[in-house]
Protein backbone atom coordinates (compact mmCIF):
# COMPACT_ATOMS: atom_id res chain seq x y z
CA UNK A 1 0.00 0.00 0.00
CA UNK A 2 2.93 2.48 1.16
CA UNK A 3 4.61 1.57 -2.49
CA UNK A 4 1.66 2.09 -4.46
CA UNK A 5 0.89 5.82 -2.78
CA UNK A 6 4.42 6.88 -2.60
CA UNK A 7 4.71 7.74 -6.27
CA UNK A 8 1.53 10.23 -6.20
CA UNK A 9 2.72 12.14 -3.17
CA UNK A 10 6.05 12.66 -5.04
CA UNK A 11 3.91 13.69 -7.94
CA UNK A 12 1.86 16.06 -6.06
CA UNK A 13 5.32 17.33 -4.29
CA UNK A 14 6.97 18.26 -7.60
CA UNK A 15 4.00 19.96 -9.25
CA UNK A 16 3.12 22.03 -6.78
CA UNK A 17 6.70 22.91 -6.34
CA UNK A 18 6.66 23.77 -10.19
CA UNK A 19 3.53 26.10 -9.74
CA UNK A 20 4.71 27.79 -6.56
CA UNK A 21 7.82 28.97 -8.69
CA UNK A 22 5.67 30.08 -12.27
CA UNK A 23 4.05 32.75 -9.53
CA UNK A 24 7.66 34.54 -9.18
CA UNK A 25 7.61 35.34 -13.41
CA UNK A 26 7.09 38.56 -14.08
CA UNK A 27 3.51 39.77 -15.10
CA UNK A 28 3.20 40.45 -18.65
CA UNK A 29 4.74 37.43 -19.46
CA UNK A 30 3.60 34.01 -21.28
CA UNK A 31 5.00 30.27 -20.86
CA UNK A 32 4.82 27.06 -21.96
CA UNK A 33 6.25 23.97 -20.06
CA UNK A 34 6.27 20.55 -20.40
CA UNK A 35 7.98 17.60 -18.56
CA UNK A 36 7.89 13.79 -19.65
CA UNK A 37 9.75 10.52 -18.83
CA UNK A 38 11.98 9.68 -21.28
CA UNK A 39 11.30 6.29 -21.26
CA UNK A 40 8.05 5.78 -20.28
CA UNK A 41 6.60 9.09 -22.26
CA UNK A 42 4.55 9.54 -19.03
CA UNK A 43 3.04 13.67 -18.81
CA UNK A 44 4.96 14.55 -15.98
CA UNK A 45 4.11 18.30 -15.78
CA UNK A 46 2.45 20.80 -18.20
CA UNK A 47 1.42 24.01 -18.13
CA UNK A 48 -0.01 26.20 -21.30
CA UNK A 49 2.52 23.23 -22.66
CA UNK A 50 0.18 23.22 -26.60
CA UNK A 51 0.50 27.13 -26.89
CA UNK A 52 3.27 28.21 -30.00
CA UNK A 53 5.29 30.36 -28.81
CA UNK A 54 8.75 32.33 -29.90
CA UNK A 55 11.35 28.75 -29.69
CA UNK A 56 14.74 30.76 -30.50
CA UNK A 57 18.04 28.74 -30.40
CA UNK A 58 16.18 25.97 -28.61
CA UNK A 59 15.28 24.87 -32.54
CA UNK A 60 17.97 23.82 -33.14
CA UNK A 61 17.29 20.42 -31.29
CA UNK A 62 14.67 20.04 -33.56
CA UNK A 63 17.24 20.58 -36.40
CA UNK A 64 19.88 18.42 -34.58
CA UNK A 65 18.19 15.59 -33.94
CA UNK A 66 16.74 15.47 -37.63
CA UNK A 67 19.95 16.32 -39.03
CA UNK A 68 21.70 13.26 -37.49
CA UNK A 69 18.65 10.69 -38.08
CA UNK A 70 18.92 11.30 -42.07
CA UNK A 71 22.35 12.07 -42.31
CA UNK A 72 23.52 9.59 -40.20
CA UNK A 73 26.66 10.23 -38.03
CA UNK A 74 29.71 9.64 -41.27
CA UNK A 75 28.37 12.53 -42.72
CA UNK A 76 30.82 15.30 -44.03
CA UNK A 77 30.36 18.27 -46.37
CA UNK A 78 32.67 17.94 -49.66
CA UNK A 79 34.46 21.30 -51.55
CA UNK A 80 35.70 20.10 -54.93
CA UNK A 81 37.16 21.32 -58.02
CA UNK A 82 36.40 18.86 -61.02
CA UNK A 83 37.37 18.60 -64.75
CA UNK A 84 35.83 17.36 -67.31
CA UNK A 85 38.86 15.56 -68.01
CA UNK A 86 42.28 14.36 -66.55
CA UNK A 87 44.91 17.33 -66.90
CA UNK A 88 48.15 17.06 -68.87
CA UNK A 89 51.16 17.73 -66.33
CA UNK A 90 52.64 20.65 -67.25
CA UNK A 91 49.96 21.49 -70.32
CA UNK A 92 47.45 24.44 -70.54
CA UNK A 93 44.06 22.84 -69.53
CA UNK A 94 41.58 23.61 -72.35
CA UNK A 95 38.22 23.38 -71.50
CA UNK A 96 36.12 25.11 -68.13
CA UNK A 97 36.84 24.15 -63.99
CA UNK A 98 33.82 23.30 -61.75
CA UNK A 99 34.69 24.19 -58.06
CA UNK A 100 31.67 22.90 -56.57
CA UNK A 101 30.80 24.34 -52.66
CA UNK A 102 28.37 21.89 -50.61
CA UNK A 103 27.12 24.82 -47.98
CA UNK A 104 30.09 23.90 -45.86
CA UNK A 105 29.63 25.62 -43.00
CA UNK A 106 33.55 24.78 -41.55
CA UNK A 107 34.85 25.93 -45.11
CA UNK A 108 37.95 28.43 -44.37
CA UNK A 109 39.38 31.09 -46.82
CA UNK A 110 42.55 29.09 -45.76
CA UNK A 111 41.35 25.58 -46.88
CA UNK A 112 39.55 27.73 -50.42
CA UNK A 113 43.37 28.71 -51.15
CA UNK A 114 44.94 25.24 -50.33
CA UNK A 115 42.43 23.66 -52.68
CA UNK A 116 43.38 26.16 -55.47
CA UNK A 117 47.02 25.46 -55.03
CA UNK A 118 47.03 21.73 -55.06
CA UNK A 119 45.71 22.52 -58.74
CA UNK A 120 49.21 22.52 -59.65
CA UNK A 121 50.10 19.07 -58.23
CA UNK A 122 47.26 17.95 -60.92
CA UNK A 123 49.34 19.61 -63.99
CA UNK A 124 47.24 22.72 -64.20
CA UNK A 125 48.85 25.51 -64.83
CA UNK A 126 47.04 27.96 -67.22
CA UNK A 127 43.08 26.99 -67.86
CA UNK A 128 42.23 28.28 -70.99
CA UNK A 129 38.61 28.29 -70.12
CA UNK A 130 36.11 29.29 -67.31
CA UNK A 131 36.11 28.40 -63.39
CA UNK A 132 32.67 27.67 -62.24
CA UNK A 133 31.50 28.34 -59.37
CA UNK A 134 28.52 25.58 -58.78
CA UNK A 135 26.37 26.90 -55.72
CA UNK A 136 23.46 25.08 -56.73
CA UNK A 137 22.90 22.37 -54.31
CA UNK A 138 21.11 25.24 -52.45
CA UNK A 139 18.46 27.32 -53.78
CA UNK A 140 15.69 30.14 -52.47
CA UNK A 141 17.03 33.06 -50.20
CA UNK A 142 20.26 32.96 -47.91
CA UNK A 143 18.20 34.44 -45.10
CA UNK A 144 15.33 32.92 -43.77
CA UNK A 145 12.23 34.79 -43.24
CA UNK A 146 11.34 37.08 -40.05
CA UNK A 147 15.20 37.59 -39.61
CA UNK A 148 15.57 41.23 -38.28
CA UNK A 149 16.80 43.39 -40.66
CA UNK A 150 19.17 45.30 -38.43
CA UNK A 151 20.85 41.99 -37.46
CA UNK A 152 21.65 41.09 -40.83
CA UNK A 153 25.10 42.78 -40.90
CA UNK A 154 26.05 40.85 -37.51
CA UNK A 155 27.75 37.95 -38.03
CA UNK A 156 25.23 35.65 -36.17
CA UNK A 157 23.03 36.49 -38.71
CA UNK A 158 25.15 35.62 -41.89
CA UNK A 159 24.07 34.50 -44.98
CA UNK A 160 23.86 30.39 -45.47
CA UNK A 161 24.59 30.31 -48.83
CA UNK A 162 25.74 27.47 -50.67
CA UNK A 163 29.37 29.58 -50.42
CA UNK A 164 30.22 29.98 -47.06
CA UNK A 165 33.86 31.05 -46.03
CA UNK A 166 35.35 31.64 -42.35
CA UNK A 167 31.30 31.38 -41.94
CA UNK A 168 30.74 34.50 -44.21
CA UNK A 169 32.52 36.51 -41.37
CA UNK A 170 35.04 39.27 -41.03
CA UNK A 171 37.17 41.59 -38.49
CA UNK A 172 38.31 44.65 -38.21
CA UNK A 173 39.16 47.30 -36.05
CA UNK A 174 37.58 51.09 -36.04
CA UNK A 175 40.12 53.62 -34.58
CA UNK A 176 39.80 57.22 -33.98
CA UNK A 177 42.05 59.93 -36.13
CA UNK A 178 44.59 61.48 -34.45
CA UNK A 179 42.82 64.69 -34.54
CA UNK A 180 39.02 65.79 -34.66
CA UNK A 181 37.10 66.27 -38.04
CA UNK A 182 39.74 63.34 -39.83
CA UNK A 183 37.99 60.56 -41.08
CA UNK A 184 38.25 57.22 -38.28
CA UNK A 185 40.75 54.84 -39.77
CA UNK A 186 39.64 51.01 -40.59
CA UNK A 187 41.64 48.10 -40.26
CA UNK A 188 41.00 44.09 -40.92
CA UNK A 189 42.14 41.09 -39.72
CA UNK A 190 42.21 39.25 -42.75
CA UNK A 191 42.94 41.75 -45.49
CA UNK A 192 43.99 39.26 -47.92
CA UNK A 193 39.74 38.21 -47.98
CA UNK A 194 39.83 41.54 -49.94
CA UNK A 195 36.38 42.19 -47.58
CA UNK A 196 36.23 45.74 -47.13
CA UNK A 197 33.55 48.32 -45.58
CA UNK A 198 33.11 51.89 -46.81
CA UNK A 199 34.32 53.77 -43.90
CA UNK A 200 32.74 57.30 -43.46
CA UNK A 201 32.54 57.39 -39.63
CA UNK A 202 34.66 60.98 -38.55
CA UNK A 203 36.55 61.31 -35.13
CA UNK A 204 34.84 63.81 -32.95
CA UNK A 205 32.21 64.91 -30.16
CA UNK A 206 28.56 64.01 -30.44
CA UNK A 207 26.59 66.84 -30.97
CA UNK A 208 23.94 68.33 -28.45
CA UNK A 209 21.19 66.04 -30.68
CA UNK A 210 23.11 63.12 -30.31
CA UNK A 211 21.67 61.85 -26.77
CA UNK A 212 22.76 58.23 -27.52
CA UNK A 213 26.35 59.87 -28.09
CA UNK A 214 28.53 58.64 -31.04
CA UNK A 215 26.62 55.87 -32.95
CA UNK A 216 27.56 53.88 -36.11
CA UNK A 217 25.08 53.20 -38.69
CA UNK A 218 25.47 50.32 -41.37
CA UNK A 219 23.89 50.74 -44.64
CA UNK A 220 24.74 48.61 -48.02
CA UNK A 221 26.55 49.39 -50.31
CA UNK A 222 27.36 48.65 -54.49
CA UNK A 223 30.78 48.72 -54.42
CA UNK A 224 31.62 47.58 -50.97
CA UNK A 225 30.19 44.81 -48.20
CA UNK A 226 28.65 48.01 -46.92
CA UNK A 227 28.68 51.29 -45.63
CA UNK A 228 29.76 52.45 -42.24
CA UNK A 229 28.69 56.26 -41.34
CA UNK A 230 28.83 58.12 -37.83
CA UNK A 231 31.00 59.47 -35.31
CA UNK A 232 33.60 58.30 -32.50
CA UNK A 233 35.01 60.23 -30.00
CA UNK A 234 38.62 60.64 -30.45
CA UNK A 235 39.48 59.39 -26.72
CA UNK A 236 37.82 55.87 -27.60
CA UNK A 237 39.65 52.99 -27.77
CA UNK A 238 39.40 50.90 -30.59
CA UNK A 239 36.10 49.41 -31.47
CA UNK A 240 36.24 45.51 -32.28
CA UNK A 241 34.24 45.27 -35.70
CA UNK A 242 32.38 42.16 -36.89
CA UNK A 243 30.75 41.83 -40.05
CA UNK A 244 28.92 39.26 -41.68
CA UNK A 245 29.66 38.87 -45.60
CA UNK A 246 26.71 40.78 -47.38
CA UNK A 247 27.65 39.77 -51.33
CA UNK A 248 28.46 36.15 -50.98
CA UNK A 249 29.60 35.11 -54.47
CA UNK A 250 31.56 38.69 -55.52
CA UNK A 251 33.50 37.63 -52.46
CA UNK A 252 34.37 34.56 -53.33
CA UNK A 253 35.13 35.40 -56.78
CA UNK A 254 37.56 38.86 -55.66
CA UNK A 255 38.99 36.00 -53.66
CA UNK A 256 40.08 32.93 -55.78
CA UNK A 257 40.77 35.68 -58.39
CA UNK A 258 43.42 36.93 -56.14
CA UNK A 259 44.64 33.21 -55.20
CA UNK A 260 45.08 31.96 -58.61
CA UNK A 261 47.03 34.84 -59.25
CA UNK A 262 49.25 34.34 -56.34
CA UNK A 263 49.86 30.75 -57.07
CA UNK A 264 50.97 31.07 -60.81
CA UNK A 265 47.92 30.09 -62.38
CA UNK A 266 46.53 31.58 -65.22
CA UNK A 267 43.09 32.12 -66.01
CA UNK A 268 42.10 33.03 -69.37
CA UNK A 269 38.60 32.72 -69.16
CA UNK A 270 36.07 34.54 -66.53
CA UNK A 271 35.20 33.22 -63.20
CA UNK A 272 31.16 32.56 -63.41
CA UNK A 273 28.65 31.36 -60.80
CA UNK A 274 26.63 28.59 -61.28
CA UNK A 275 26.64 24.95 -63.08
CA UNK A 276 27.81 24.92 -66.30
CA UNK A 277 26.62 22.24 -69.20
CA UNK A 278 28.35 18.90 -69.84
CA UNK A 279 29.85 16.28 -67.41
CA UNK A 280 32.39 16.98 -65.01
CA UNK A 281 33.15 13.66 -63.36
CA UNK A 282 36.70 13.91 -62.55
CA UNK A 283 37.48 15.22 -59.37
CA UNK A 284 41.07 17.11 -59.21
CA UNK A 285 41.14 18.00 -55.73
CA UNK A 286 38.40 17.64 -52.74
CA UNK A 287 38.13 18.83 -49.19
CA UNK A 288 36.02 17.47 -46.29
CA UNK A 289 34.23 18.60 -43.51
CA UNK A 290 34.58 16.94 -39.86
CA UNK A 291 31.98 14.88 -39.25
CA UNK A 292 28.36 15.08 -38.29
CA UNK A 293 29.00 14.61 -34.52
CA UNK A 294 31.33 17.31 -34.30
CA UNK A 295 29.30 19.37 -36.47
CA UNK A 296 26.09 19.66 -34.25
CA UNK A 297 28.48 19.90 -31.25
CA UNK A 298 29.07 23.63 -32.76
CA UNK A 299 25.43 23.44 -33.08
CA UNK A 300 23.97 22.70 -29.79
CA UNK A 301 27.22 24.00 -27.78
CA UNK A 302 28.18 26.75 -29.76
CA UNK A 303 24.43 27.80 -30.88
CA UNK A 304 26.53 28.45 -34.36
CA UNK A 305 23.36 29.38 -36.88
CA UNK A 306 24.83 28.86 -40.00
CA UNK A 307 25.92 25.90 -39.31
CA UNK A 308 22.69 24.96 -38.07
CA UNK A 309 20.76 26.23 -41.39
CA UNK A 310 23.24 24.62 -43.37
CA UNK A 311 22.22 21.59 -41.80
CA UNK A 312 18.90 22.51 -42.09
CA UNK A 313 19.49 22.77 -46.12
CA UNK A 314 21.12 20.12 -46.56
CA UNK A 315 18.93 17.65 -44.49
CA UNK A 316 16.31 18.91 -47.02
CA UNK A 317 18.38 17.72 -50.09
CA UNK A 318 18.69 14.60 -49.03
CA UNK A 319 15.39 13.81 -48.07
CA UNK A 320 13.60 15.63 -51.07
CA UNK A 321 16.43 15.31 -53.95
CA UNK A 322 15.52 18.83 -54.65
CA UNK A 323 18.04 21.42 -53.98
CA UNK A 324 18.79 22.76 -50.14
CA UNK A 325 16.24 25.51 -49.19
CA UNK A 326 14.28 26.64 -45.82
CA UNK A 327 11.51 25.35 -47.50
CA UNK A 328 12.83 21.69 -48.21
CA UNK A 329 14.58 21.78 -44.54
CA UNK A 330 11.15 22.26 -42.59
CA UNK A 331 9.19 20.52 -44.71
CA UNK A 332 11.63 17.97 -44.58
CA UNK A 333 11.26 17.87 -40.47
CA UNK A 334 7.89 17.79 -40.55
CA UNK A 335 7.80 14.57 -42.50
CA UNK A 336 10.59 12.85 -40.87
CA UNK A 337 8.70 13.86 -37.15
CA UNK A 338 5.21 12.96 -38.55
CA UNK A 339 6.94 9.40 -39.37
CA UNK A 340 8.32 9.27 -36.16
CA UNK A 341 4.88 10.26 -34.64
CA UNK A 342 5.43 14.16 -33.91
CA UNK A 343 2.63 15.85 -35.58
CA UNK A 344 3.74 19.25 -36.07
CA UNK A 345 0.44 20.57 -37.20
CA UNK A 346 -0.06 23.76 -35.07
CA UNK A 347 3.69 24.87 -35.25
CA UNK A 348 5.26 27.36 -38.07
CA UNK A 349 8.68 26.32 -38.88
CA UNK A 350 10.77 28.62 -41.18
CA UNK A 351 14.22 28.05 -40.30
CA UNK A 352 16.73 25.47 -38.48
CA UNK A 353 18.20 28.01 -35.76
CA UNK A 354 15.65 30.05 -34.25
CA UNK A 355 16.69 32.90 -35.59
CA UNK A 356 13.52 33.94 -37.64
CA UNK A 357 10.68 35.54 -35.15
CA UNK A 358 8.30 33.95 -37.91
CA UNK A 359 8.99 30.39 -36.08
CA UNK A 360 6.68 29.30 -33.18
CA UNK A 361 6.79 26.12 -31.35
CA UNK A 362 5.04 24.54 -28.39
CA UNK A 363 6.18 23.23 -25.47
CA UNK A 364 4.61 20.19 -26.37
CA UNK A 365 5.97 19.61 -29.37
CA UNK A 366 9.34 20.58 -28.39
CA UNK A 367 9.16 17.78 -25.69
CA UNK A 368 7.86 15.18 -28.27
CA UNK A 369 10.93 15.52 -30.90
CA UNK A 370 13.36 15.34 -27.97
CA UNK A 371 11.41 12.56 -26.73
CA UNK A 372 12.09 10.77 -30.26
CA UNK A 373 15.86 11.85 -30.10
CA UNK A 374 15.61 9.95 -26.67
CA UNK A 375 13.71 6.85 -28.15
CA UNK A 376 16.51 6.68 -31.58
CA UNK A 377 19.73 6.80 -29.70
CA UNK A 378 19.63 7.26 -26.11
CA UNK A 379 22.71 8.62 -24.02
CA UNK A 380 24.43 7.56 -27.30
CA UNK A 381 23.43 10.78 -28.94
CA UNK A 382 26.47 12.32 -29.81
CA UNK A 383 24.84 15.53 -27.37
CA UNK A 384 24.46 13.50 -24.39
CA UNK A 385 27.72 11.38 -24.58
CA UNK A 386 29.50 14.23 -24.36
CA UNK A 387 27.69 16.63 -22.13
CA UNK A 388 29.22 18.44 -19.53
CA UNK A 389 27.20 17.63 -16.72
CA UNK A 390 26.31 14.44 -15.95
CA UNK A 391 23.42 15.19 -14.10
CA UNK A 392 21.64 17.52 -17.22
CA UNK A 393 21.60 18.98 -20.52
CA UNK A 394 20.23 21.65 -21.99
CA UNK A 395 19.92 23.82 -24.91
CA UNK A 396 19.13 27.74 -24.13
CA UNK A 397 17.54 30.30 -26.72
CA UNK A 398 17.48 33.56 -26.16
CA UNK A 399 15.66 36.82 -27.90
CA UNK A 400 14.37 40.08 -27.07
CA UNK A 401 11.85 39.00 -24.96
CA UNK A 402 12.40 35.33 -25.19
CA UNK A 403 14.23 33.03 -22.84
CA UNK A 404 13.73 29.10 -23.04
CA UNK A 405 15.93 25.60 -22.58
CA UNK A 406 15.18 22.49 -23.54
CA UNK A 407 16.65 19.17 -22.48
CA UNK A 408 17.43 16.00 -20.14
CA UNK A 409 17.60 15.92 -16.73
CA UNK A 410 18.91 12.33 -15.12
CA UNK A 411 17.99 12.76 -11.12
CA UNK A 412 19.90 10.36 -9.35
CA UNK A 413 16.68 8.91 -7.53
CA UNK A 414 14.47 8.81 -10.25
CA UNK A 415 13.72 5.32 -12.46
CA UNK A 416 14.15 7.41 -15.47
CA UNK A 417 15.30 10.11 -17.14
CA UNK A 418 13.20 13.33 -17.59
CA UNK A 419 12.41 15.20 -21.09
CA UNK A 420 11.84 19.04 -20.30
CA UNK A 421 10.69 21.97 -22.43
CA UNK A 422 10.53 25.49 -20.57
CA UNK A 423 9.26 28.25 -22.99
CA UNK A 424 9.20 32.16 -21.71
CA UNK A 425 8.00 35.24 -24.20
CA UNK A 426 6.94 38.32 -23.34
CA UNK A 427 9.41 39.17 -20.71
CA UNK A 428 9.72 42.76 -20.00
CA UNK A 429 11.14 44.96 -17.13
CA UNK A 430 8.57 47.51 -15.95
CA UNK A 431 9.79 50.82 -17.51
CA UNK A 432 11.33 53.26 -17.38
CA UNK A 433 14.02 50.69 -16.05
CA UNK A 434 17.85 51.66 -15.04
CA UNK A 435 20.46 49.59 -16.04
CA UNK A 436 20.60 47.61 -13.08
CA UNK A 437 17.03 47.01 -13.12
CA UNK A 438 17.13 46.05 -16.24
CA UNK A 439 20.41 43.61 -14.84
CA UNK A 440 18.59 42.84 -12.29
CA UNK A 441 15.40 41.37 -13.90
CA UNK A 442 17.21 38.52 -16.04
CA UNK A 443 18.91 37.98 -13.33
CA UNK A 444 15.50 36.98 -11.84
CA UNK A 445 15.19 34.97 -15.39
CA UNK A 446 18.03 32.99 -14.63
CA UNK A 447 17.06 32.31 -11.61
CA UNK A 448 14.08 30.78 -12.38
CA UNK A 449 15.42 28.72 -14.77
CA UNK A 450 18.39 27.61 -12.34
CA UNK A 451 15.44 26.85 -9.87
CA UNK A 452 13.14 24.65 -12.12
CA UNK A 453 16.06 22.60 -12.98
CA UNK A 454 17.07 22.31 -9.21
CA UNK A 455 13.16 20.89 -8.90
CA UNK A 456 13.32 18.29 -11.61
CA UNK A 457 16.94 17.14 -10.05
CA UNK A 458 15.71 16.36 -6.63
CA UNK A 459 12.81 14.31 -8.23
Amino acid sequence: MILFIWPTLAQASITQKLDDLLQTLPPGSVHGIEVLGAESGKLIYARNSTLNLLPASTLKTVTSITAYDVLGPDFRFTTQIASQRKPLSGSTYTGDLVLSFSGDPSLTHDDLANLIKALTAQGVRKIKGNLWLDNTVYAGYPRAGGTIWDDRNICFAAPASAIILDRNCFFGWLKPAAKSGKPARMTYDQPDWLLKVDNQVITRQPSETETLGCVQEVWPSRDYEYQLSGCIVPEREPMRMAFSVRNVERSARRFIRSVLSKKGIVLKGQIKTGKPKGAFNYVLVSHQSEALPVLLDRVLEESDNIYTDSLLKTLGAKHTGLPGSYYTGTQAIREIMNEQGVALERSRLVDGSGLSRYNHLSAEDMAEVLAVGWRLWGEDAPWLKTRDKEEQWLKTGYMSGVSNMVGYVFPEKAQEPLIFAVLLNGLRPKQPATKEQVRAFHQDIRQFHRSFLSLLQEK
